[in-house]
């Protein structure tokens, strides 16, 4: 009994920051510990219901069933769909509580779904887990396998959506899948929460990289991988300003087109940090002004800083943060950002910064 109050409480607490919607709702039943953990937050789920609209939806692996609320308010009828008996009965529950009216509930294996007739669009978040509670990331290694009913689910649907955990490889999952129309990669400030992979019956070699971090005010970064394959870029050493890509367009590997999208120089082929003699505030990412650029001497450089307290980041160099600010005697914190980098000729290179725009 015990077990079930510290549960209840987690999830009421959690919904405050998770799931605010939710949180004045009455009598919510909490779900089991870890369906609480792997569902959507709300503002990930809102972004991706913003993406579809129709007559009729289904989440086929509905679990806590944030993702369906959010769906079901784009659609006339939406069907949540979870194996877990005991679960379905606790979003049904839920639902009622929070007045759901258009919502039917099914219990039934993805890989065993009867389809009576065409749909509009198919969700699916399948688990990233084996028997031993395991996290998973390969594609294969995911319950439902997206490649053994895939061309069902296209068969049946206008539009597959899938949620699949960032730590996936994203040019060698488009490979396998083949379908895909858009990749979003969803981050909650700075944080990258889902990969989401939206397919069509079409087949599509060339889909577009949708880099989207919510919660930070920044504009999304679109791009394509044959358009970053074919770009060349000059490589200069900094100027006034430096940029560092969001998390999104670090994991999506946008290194080349955000370079030309922005008309700023990157510093190195492998230290993914650009600048810019002119400002550009509304860059997808960090932005510093630089105060100084200097050799990696250690003297010279606590000169400079004229403090014991920095915020350390490298990129592309041969010492750690740690390692670093154990040789200069350095605490996290303060105003000044440090960069420790090398430039395309390999010579080392640190610049103190001042933080103009964060993530």
């Amino acid at each position: 009994m015990l077990k079930l109050v510290v549960n209840q409480a987690v999830f009421n607490q959690t919904l405050v920051s998770k799931i605010p919607e939710w949180q004045d709702a009455q009598y919510l039943i909490a779900p089991p510990k870890i369906s609480l953990e792997q569902c959507s937050s709300q503002i990930t789920a809102e972004y991706k219901a913003s993406k579809v609209n129709g007559n009729i939806g289904l989440d086929m692996t509905g679990g806590l069933g944030v993702d369906s609320y959010f769906f079901s308010k784009k659609f006339k009828n939406f069907f949540h769909n979870e194996i877990n008996l005991n679960l379905s009965k606790i979003v049904k529950y839920n639902f009622e509580k929070l007045g759901i009216e258009n919502v039917k509930f099914g219990i039934i294996k993805a890989e065993q779904y009867d389809f009576s007739g065409p749909i509009d669009f198919i969700y699916l978040d399948p688990a990233r887990r084996d028997n031993a509670n395991r996290k998973m990331v390969g594609l294969k290694d995911c319950l439902p396998n997206l490649l053994d009913i895939k061309e069902k689910l296209l068969l049946n649907a206008e539009i597959v959506m899938v949620k699949y955990s960032p730590m996936l490889d994203i040019k060698d999952s488009l490979s396998l899948l083949r379908h895909v129309n858009e990749v979003i990669v969803l981050a909650e400030k700075n944080e990258v929460k889902e990969l989401v992979f939206i397919l069509k019956k079409d087949l599509e070699s060339d889909p577009i990289i949708n880099c989207i971090n919510l919660g930070s005010g920044q504009s999304e970064f679109c791009f394509r991988y044959s358009e970053e394959n074919e770009l060349n870029i000059a490589f200069k050493d900094p100027q006034g300003f430096l940029y560092e890509p969001n998390a999104t367009i670090m994991k999506a590997g946008g290194f080349k087109s955000v370079s030309t999208g922005f008309n700023i120089n990157k510093i190195a082929s492998n230290s993914h940090l650009y600048s810019s003699e002119v400002c550009i505030l509304d860059f997808p990412g960090r932005v510093f002004e630089i105060e100084v650029i200097c050799d990696f001497d250690k003297k010279n450089i606590k000169k400079l800083l004229e403090t014991d307290k920095a915020n350390v980041a490298v990129r592309n160099f041969p010492y750690s943060p740690d390692e670093i600010k154990k040789q200069l005697g350095l605490k996290d914190g303060g105003d000044k950002y440090i960069f420790f980098t090398e430039n395309q000729k390999k010579k080392k290179m640190v610049l103190i910064c001042n933080k103009i725009q964060n993530t």
